[in-house]
């Protein structure tokens, strides 16, 4: 991921420190299960997940983390983890997918959009390492393709690295129209959703 990517993202606590959750993210509450069995919830991301996304992003492998967000970042600062979990859900969106309840419950996998202009923004997500390949991110992708789309984004861009094979794939095969482009080592891949996936889409 590019340094325009997630740990990027412009902080906007400073004027938005407390966003209620509009009705229609909660919308997006719901249940999952991954190709391997696991049982997972899916929600919007919340301020008080600071320590949870903290949690999350420190079992991480090494390699995830440099695909990610291409350097060593082997934990997130507080100030870091709360700026990420301060979002305005309409130019900055998160969603994640969780295990557990109340006090258990473990962030998995995170999605997320940053408005880049009008029409478009900038993609990124991260799974944990022993779900990564069970059909998690395409899953959560849809469903922000959808939200993002409900909000006038025509199209949303992920940028990481040539040889993060696994993420190209996922997102040339995600159902959405597809085109990349590569410079200065980085591979940029565009998804165009301003069409919603039939239902039979295939999602990786």
């Amino acid at each position: 991921m590019s340094a325009q990517s997630e740990y990027a993202f412009r902080d906007i606590t400073t004027s938005h420190p407390h966003i209620p959750v509009p009705a229609d993210a909660e919308r997006l509450i719901g249940t999952m299960t991954a190709r391997d069995g696991t049982a997972l919830r899916v929600r919007p991301l919340l301020p008080t997940d600071r320590e949870r996304l903290q949690a999350f992003h420190a079992g991480l492998s090494l390699d995830t983390i440099v695909y990610r967000f291409f350097r060593v970042l082997p934990s997130l600062s507080t100030e870091t983890a709360r700026q990420f979990t301060h979002i305005d859900y309409e130019n900055r969106m998160a969603i994640v997918a969780t295990t557990g309840d109340n006090d258990d419950e473990r962030i998995r996998a995170v999605v997320r959009y940053e408005r880049t202009g009008p029409d478009t923004a900038e993609v990124a997500f991260v799974v944990d390492d022993p779900l990564q390949g069970q059909g998690v991110a395409p899953a959560l992708l849809r469903r922000l393709a959808e939200y993002a789309r409900a909000r006038g984004f025509a199209t949303l861009i992920a940028i990481t690295m040539p040889s993060n094979s696994r993420m190209i794939a996922m997102l040339r095969h995600s159902g959405f129209p597809f085109s990349s482009h590569f410079e200065d080592g980085e591979v940029s891949l565009r998804l165009d959703i301003r069409e919603p996936l039939s239902q039979n889409a295939h999602m990786g």
